[in-house]
């Protein structure tokens, strides 16, 4: 019950206590040792979550459990993209296309939904929004099959976030965003799709209602102790506050949230909160520390962390006034379907009529109107 309402501290407690209770061949403890290291990794303890689905996959194997095996072994697989994100892509796309029709096989959805959802990681990766929402769908049709609502819950967020970052309409995405609220019961996810929501009203302009959103849904990850989604979840408060005109105020959170992510040792998103942190630090012209962020996210972005790339760059550019980073940039972004990611791009090398078109065609009418004044989203 703890896992199914995100309570996060209490899942690890009483999953940690359930699992030294039962002898270390007993079956309930092998389904155990799975979610507790799923939960561990939600609340940042990647080294213990990492001993724990270690120990869950010799147990299932020992076992002979055959799904249990494949399903730690995708948890696993999420495990390696916090950590090593850029070996983690090939891996990934090859232990879904493995793992997949094994699943089918045994007729387990709620494997497959998990199979599905890490397949969609190499799209996000490549800022390829469409196709990891096309995936996702997949994974919560199989979700809705197992009737798992948990899970269910976890997808849906993850698709949320998919629209509000793709290409699919401001409008559009605030319908489905409601939707959703609509439809579900459950607290997490309807924090998740709030903070979403949040940042959809900021790109309309309506700066209050998406700072009263997104604060409510930071107040219940505190409640549930997603200490993680706290952390990833600052980009979209700093997106707030940038279409706001509030440069400073961003740059505050994304130095709050690197920090927290530093401290749980996830590389790919610091990578990221550093390049955006780099870039709003350039437009408040503090160009030594913004130099020093870009350099620290460049250091340790994955090559094909595509966000990543183009904004230590889009940052760097602004500081060192270097046309080809500017230009390399653009290149990056243009294999994308992320409007905010081309738009900043294009604006930060000058082609400001191109990134006010791209805005426009989202629905974002905050940046384009910030551009209009000539005033870089940055």
């Amino acid at each position: 019950r703890a896992v199914d309402r995100g309570d996060l501290p209490a899942a690890v407690s009483l999953l940690t206590r359930a699992a030294a209770l039962l002898p270390d061949a007993h079956g309930e403890r092998r389904e155990i040792l799975p979610l507790l290291g799923s939960a561990l990794m939600r609340t940042g303890d990647l080294p213990e979550a990492d001993r724990v689905l270690a120990e869950a996959q010799e147990a299932a194997h020992a076992a002979g459990d055959r799904r249990l095996e494949l399903r730690t072994t995708i948890e696993r697989e999420f495990h390696r993209a916090f950590t090593d994100p850029e070996g983690s892509v090939e891996e990934i796309a090859a232990v879904a296309a493995d793992v997949i029709p094994l699943l089918e096989e045994l007729g387990d959805d709620l494997g497959l939904a998990k199979a599905w959802w890490l397949k969609s990681e190499v799209h996000m990766n490549a800022c390829r929004w469409g196709a990891r929402a096309e995936n996702l769908e997949r994974a919560l049709e199989h979700a809705r099959r197992a009737g798992d609502t948990n899970e269910q819950a976890n997808l849906a967020s993850l698709l949320v976030q998919a629209l509000y970052y793709g290409p699919t309409p401001v409008p559009e995405a605030i319908r489905r965003c409601e939707q959703f609220l609509a439809d579900s019961d459950d607290r997490l996810l309807k924090a998740s799709i709030t903070s979403s929501l949040g940042g959809l009203r900021a790109m309309q302009g309506d700066f209050e209602e998406a700072r009263r959103l997104h604060q409510h849904a930071w107040s219940v990850y505190e409640e549930l102790g997603q200490r993680f989604r706290i952390a990833a979840r600052s980009l979209v408060a700093a997106e707030i506050e940038t279409l706001a005109g509030r440069t400073d105020e961003a740059a505050t959170i994304l130095r709050w949230g690197f920090g927290e992510v530093k401290k749980m040792g996830i590389t790919s998103v610091m990578s990221t909160i550093a390049a955006y942190l780099a870039d709003a630090l350039a437009g408040l012209g503090s160009d030594d520390e913004a130099l020093r962020y870009s350099l620290l996210s460049e250091s340790h972005a994955a090559k094909v962390d595509v966000a990543t790339q183009v904004m230590w760059r889009v940052a760097r550019a602004k500081v060192e006034k270097d046309d080809s980073v500017g230009r390399e940039a653009v290149r990056l972004a243009e294999g994308t379907d992320h409007p905010d990611l081309k738009a900043r791009a294009l604006a930060g090398y000058g082609e400001i009529d191109a990134a006010r078109r791209i805005y426009e065609a989202k629905g974002n009418v905050a940046a384009a109107a910030r551009l209009a004044t000539s005033v870089l989203p940055s």
